[in-house]
């Protein structure tokens, strides 16, 4: 087809107001950035890489940092890429609120900085076990999610919670969700912090949860890459090993962060675990003992494998630096602990391709401002003496800022500063964080994810007319949620004004048996015995753990005056193979908060309101009689004895993945 002059001169205008279109809407941020990066010191773009830790200060837990004005000062020294909360900083609503806000303005003040550049401020908030907020609501964690009837909603819901109460304090960043696949029944570190066992479960329900924090703009943040949930090992302990090929990660490990790419994700954090089936075999610190580096230091995992292979340009976080798996390894040259070490990881981490070292250590004295000079600058002279390519740093830079930019952090395109008074901003948290309805969303998902596996003779729910019970929690701080739902019961009339209700506890604060005498006595006389199990990494495999003892010694007791029992696993539901003599099973997937009072969290302020809506639903569910919903997230093995008469998790699934009873029905 001929095009005429005319035509063809329409055309190319057309071309040419398009391009400029997009160079003025896509290329004018990232050139503003370029520009930022190019106008940045060594010192400044290093600095944008580290988020520290500031738990304490001189042995006193960071509140309030008009407190601390040595600490005030040197946060300044560098323009650090953010900093990180704990337990520690966190004592309410109001008090995180100001901490936050005060951390940022602090960071506004810093002297003779090319630019100003906000704090990103993470917080380990995955909901379940693993909390900060003590005056929020806790939720149900992720594999209580993976079992109620609709996941991907509940997910989503999870996130959004989350995702308000973190915006409503001034955080900006939650490392969550989880997104390993939990296939391991002896993993002691993951376990309920995970959906599933199936891959393509926790992916959805991964996105779901993220989908749920992007509500409130919350960076989401995708853990553990490549995956943390085959392992035996604890990573902030030692260094565990996945002993699987490529093509096996590809099927199982990998499936939920290529979907988490796929949906855009932005920033994915590293795990200190070994793959020597998929690695390259190096020569540690002490140039004699070979091995295989943690994928945080691995260039195969991070760049060949996640930005390669799976064409993932976000940001990288590593898992804190000074996890023991790193820290204590002996990886690299350099005594344990030393300035020289953490420099020397920190190259192998950069070069491997990950963008932000994630606690290299807690800021927690002038002696910890000193490693921090010396780490930066350290690392400045590896990239003066070549051993660190000045563009892998200039790389991660402007990711960094790129993604801060994206959430609105970091202010290029004129837009206005948040002018909200702290004031405004403390009022607002107080009035979301741990609020009524938040608590409302929460206590819905826990009911819907109390799983029935067994009831035999109908015995649950448990007869008005019981005479007799006796629980059993593990600890002493067990008996407020226990006692709890047993006034809430006698408010009902589901358990009776004349029954002998005792509440005891079988381990002591130091975790030892506490099965005495007389409590021997109440369970041999008690119609009903109803206790709570916490199953962990390989514990249930061990007959001689203080919790196997006391629950194989109660059920025998009770079984031998003809009385019942029923057991409620608080945590990994692998439990339900170890206790098969109770007369009926329970799972609720979260054993954490049930020393805090539920009621509390009708106290629409800043106390701590974090309590356990899963125990809650899963005691209710034993007298009420709730149409259970809930659905097994993974496959129970049955456990089996061994010749040598120590035992093991068994090929054999006693109990699959899906399954789940509606009081004596069983579940499609």
């Amino acid at each position: 087809m001929r095009v005429s002059g005319k035509k063809l001169v329409s055309c190319c205008i057309a071309v040419t107001v398009v391009v400029c279109m997009l160079v003025a809407s896509g290329g004018k941020t990232e050139h503003k950035i370029d520009r930022m990066i190019k106008k940045m010191s060594m010192d400044e773009k290093i600095s944008q890489m580290i988020i520290p830790a500031i738990r304490t200060w001189n042995e006193e837990n960071v509140t309030d940092l008009s407190k601390v004005p040595e600490l005030k000062s040197a946060l300044k020294k560098h323009q650090y890429g953010g900093v990180i909360l704990f337990g520690a900083n966190i004592t309410g609503s109001e008090q995180v609120t100001r901490l936050l806000y005060d951390l940022q303005e602090n960071n506004a003040e810093a002297e003779g900085v090319s630019a100003h550049i906000p704090y990103l401020t993470p917080v380990d908030e995955e909901g379940g076990i693993v909390i900060r907020l003590m005056s929020g609501t806790r939720m149900t964690g992720n594999m209580a999610v993976g079992a109620t009837p609709a996941p991907i909603e509940n997910a989503e819901k999870t996130g959004t919670v989350i995702g308000e109460e973190l915006a409503a304090a001034g955080f900006n960043t939650d490392y969550a969700p989880v997104i390993d696949v939990n296939n391991n029944c002896e993993n002691p570190v993951i376990g309920t912090r995970s959906f599933s066992d199936d891959p393509e479960v926790v992916a959805e329900l991964g996105n779901a949860y993220a989908k749920g924090l992007s509500k409130s703009n919350i960076i989401a943040t995708f853990k553990h890459y490549p995956g943390h949930g085959d392992t035996g090992v604890d990573s902030h302990i030692d260094t565990p090993s996945v002993e699987k090929t490529y093509d096996q990660i590809k099927q199982t490990e990998l499936v939920p962060f290529k979907a988490a790419i796929e949906n855009g994700a932005d920033m994915i954090m590293t795990a200190h675990i070994t793959y020597p089936l998929i690695d390259e075999e190096v020569t540690y610190g002490d140039g004699k003992t070979k091995g295989f580096y943690p994928a945080t230091m691995s260039k195969k995992m991070l760049t060949n494998i996640l930005r390669n292979d799976m064409g993932y340009d976000g940001v990288v976080v590593t898992d804190a630096l000074e996890m023991d798996a790193i820290k204590t390894a002996g990886l690299v040259p350099g005594a344990e602990g030393s300035v020289e070490y953490s420099i020397n990881i920190a190259e192998k981490v950069i070069n491997a391709g990950a963008d932000i070292l994630l606690l290299p250590t807690d800021m927690i004295n002038a002696g910890a401002v000193d490693f921090y000079d010396e780490y930066i600058s350290g690392i400045a002279s590896k990239v003066e003496a070549g051993n660190i390519d000045p563009k892998r740093i200039d790389e991660s830079v402007k990711r960094i800022l790129l993604l801060k930019e994206k959430y609105g952090i970091l202010k290029l395109n004129g837009d206005q500063e948040d002018k909200q008074s702290i004031d405004d901003k403390v009022k607002n948290s107080l009035e979301v964080i741990g609020s009524e309805n938040h608590h409302k969303v929460e206590m819905e998902i826990a009911k819907e994810a109390v799983t029935l596996l067994k009831n035999d003779d109908d015995l649950i729910p448990v007869s008005k007319d019981t005479k007799k019970i006796v629980f059993l929690g593990r600890l002493e701080g067990d008996k407020t949620t226990i006692n709890y739902v047993v006034d809430e019961m006698r408010k009902e009339g589901l358990i009776g004004e004349t029954a002998d209700v005792i509440v005891e506890n079988y381990l002591t604060a130091d975790k030892e048996l506490n099965y005495t005498d007389d409590m021997k006595d109440s369970i041999s006389s008690a119609d009903v015995v109803i206790a709570l199990s916490y199953a962990s990494g390989g514990g249930l495999l061990d007959r001689e753990k203080p919790q196997n003892k006391a629950i194989y010694n109660a059920i025998e007791d009770v079984h031998n005056s003809g009385g019942k029992f029923i057991l409620i696993s608080e945590n990994l539901p692998y439990d339900a193979a170890a206790y098969q003599d109770a007369d009926s099973i329970l799972l609720a997937y979260m054993g954490s908060g049930l020393d805090i009072d539920p009621t509390e969290k009708t106290k629409n302020d800043a106390g701590v309101t974090a309590s356990n809506a899963n125990i809650i639903s899963s005691l209710e569910t034993v007298f009420q009689g709730n149409d259970t919903k809930g659905t097994l997230p993974v496959n129970i093995p049955v456990i089996k004895e061994k010749e040598d008469g120590t035992l093991e998790y068994g090929e054999e699934i006693l109990y699959k993945k899906g399954f789940g009873m509606t009081g004596s029905e069983t579940a499609d």
